[in-house]
């Protein structure tokens, strides 16, 4: 059987972040090479369940 610790924090005094550190994250599309990076839309799925 699994076990779950669950951490209640209170609600901040300030109110919710604006934004969030995820948000300035930059998007990566390309390599220095100018070799584009692979995608979730670009892999077939399909093919990996034949495989296992």
């Amino acid at each position: 059987m699994a076990k779950i610790l669950c951490v209640l924090y209170p609600d901040p005094v300030d109110g919710y972040p604006t934004e969030y550190a995820r948000d300035s994250v930059p998007k990566i599309t390309h390599y220095p090479d100018g070799s584009t990076v692979p995608t979730p839309s670009a892999i077939d799925f399909g093919r990996l369940q034949e495989i296992t």
